[in-house]
């Protein structure tokens, strides 16, 4: 059953056997891992109830509905540059929003967080690819055929063999995509195996309740041990409280809202560490814009359907190509005034890649008084290997044939024409206020460890010091990944949801 606090607004008081705070690739795994056991579960979700057939043509009104702040920079990480941050705030989270990436952790990630963090035996690797296994199963993990590539992809592969460097296609959770280039905005044809469509109706056909538009306060506790969530029910648009809600859990609260909702939920329930809400790590990014004599039309085909991972390990940076709506392309073109229409005639023959790359820096996620406050600076190592990237990139685009490079980069010049041009991108600004960042894949803020001076949760999941309180989602890594987590999330946390099931029978 789900039910719509929006639509409803009435209070509610109801106990369960588990309550799970957020319902993206966390939450999900949890309930549906749990649901086979027969426990009475509830999921909360701070974001509406959403439906595929609302994933129309109207792009700005659907982000406005289904991403955190509306998805136009509401939410940033401030430092010596405003970073936006993107996360899906709806029934399904982000795997609503994401481009349905699937990679395992990187066995070199691993064992950093065996080997420096004593996390081995908290997270078994061969567990893991069991769960992967599995995970991949149920939502039809292959690699992106080259039938919906869509040129944007196609490119790469082409530079790929002429530059004779590592590249692939993209393995994703999709069914019969259709690469409509919509992946960021919400599959309209239901392709794209999110929480929404998938591991959600999975546990809501055994029992399981979803409660949406539904805002977690704090976690009551008595003494040390989760008793409820409480919060209200409140409109998604202009965010008014219409009814309270409480939710008793018999056996466990399980917490899996992300790395800035989860931290700012914990300190608001009590809990007290020098690392909460610190060591906040991501994949912030970049694009270059490369520009053909050929059209690409961008807006067909995969939105991110091959990639490239040559320097994943001695660089720490992917390049992914990123389809977009003709909507998202005209809002991303740099240029104002005359400027601007002239880049746009050229829209068509636009290609976008991306490097993102595994930053070593940490941040800090605090409440702050006008609201969430991410405090985050990328480090001097990480501009290094950002404009490494970015030349890279470039590289890749004349070695598919690019005509010229948009780099958008303050500082530059407007158009890259020469291959040797990309040496200005490689001794480009060191200032990260000069370059067009995103920020997406969100960790640590709560990170596991095996002594509680040294993390926020144990390596049993729950809270250090607390009784049936839990927290699964990637708050927990001790690291970034270098690579898309929504694999590395679900996998762990199907493993947390065993565990729990077997300790509370």
């Amino acid at each position: 059953m789900i039910f719509d606090g929006e639509k409803e607004q009435r209070a509610v008081a109801e106990a369960f056997d588990y309550v799970i705070v957020g319902s993206g690739a966390a939450g999900a795994t949890v309930a549906r891992t749990l649901a086979d056991s027969g426990a009475s579960i509830a999921v909360v979700e701070e974001g509406p109830a959403v439906d595929t057939i609302e994933f129309d043509d109207h792009i700005f009104p659907t982000m406005q509905r289904i991403f955190r702040g509306g998805g136009l920079g509401a939410l940033n990480a401030r430092g010596h540059a405003f970073i936006p941050i993107f996360q899906g705030s709806c029934l399904g989270g982000t795997t609503v929003v994401n481009s349905a990436i699937i990679w395992r952790i990187p066995d070199d990630v691993w064992e950093s967080w065996r080997s420096e963090y004593g996390l081995g035996q908290a997270l078994p690797l061969p567990e893991l690819h069991k769960n992967w296994d599995q995970i991949e199963r149920d939502l039809y993990v292959e690699p992106t055929p080259p039938a919906v590539w869509g040129e944007n992809n196609r490119l790469l592969d082409v530079a790929k063999t002429n530059l004779s460097v590592s590249a692939f296609p993209t393995r994703r959770n999709v069914r019969d995509c259709r690469g409509s280039a919509r992946c960021s905005t919400g599959c309209p044809f239901g392709a794209k195996q999110s929480m929404l469509v998938s591991y959600l109706p999975y546990a809501v056909k055994r029992g399981a309740t979803i409660f949406t538009s539904a805002r977690v306060d704090r976690i009551l506790m008595e003494g040390n041990q989760a008793k409820a969530v409480t919060g209200f029910f409140h409109t998604s648009t202009v965010k008014k409280d219409v009814a309270p809600f409480t939710l008793y859990a018999r056996k466990a609260v399980i917490v899996a809202a992300s790395a800035i909702q989860t931290p700012l939920l914990l300190a608001r329930s009590g809990v007290r560490s020098p690392h909460l809400g610190s060591h906040f790590q991501g994949h912030p990014g970049c694009s270059l814009i490369g520009v053909f004599d050929q059209p690409v039309n961008l807006w067909s085909g995969a939105t991110q359907g091959y990639e490239s991972d040559e320097h994943r390990l001695d660089r720490r940076f992917k390049v992914e190509p990123l389809a977009l709506p003709p909507e998202l392309v005209f809002g991303a073109m740099p240029g104002v005034g005359q400027h601007w229409v002239e880049n746009m005639a050229q829209a068509a023959h636009l290609a976008v890649w991306s490097a993102p790359i595994r930053a070593e820096a940490e941040g800090v996620v605090r409440e702050g008084r006008f609201g969430t406050d991410v405090r985050y600076d990328l480090t001097r190592r990480d501009m290094l290997f950002l404009r490494q990237g970015l030349k890279f990139v470039a590289d890749l685009f004349f070695a598919a044939g690019a005509r010229e490079i948009i780099p958008n980069v303050h500082g530059l010049p407007e158009r890259l024409k020469h291959p040797e041009d990309g040496r200005l991108l490689e001794n480009g600004p060191d200032n990260p206020a000069a370059y067009s960042f995103a920020l997406t894949h969100l960790f640590g803020t709560a990170r596991m460890s095996v002594r509680s001076q040294d993390g926020v949760v144990g390596t049993d999941f729950c809270v250090h010091g607390a009784r049936n309180f839990y927290v699964v989602d990637s708050s927990v890594f001790p690291t970034n990944l270098g690579v898309n987590p929504q694999h590395a999330i679900m996998g762990i946390a199907m493993l947390a949801a065993r565990q729990i099931m077997a300790k509370n029978g």
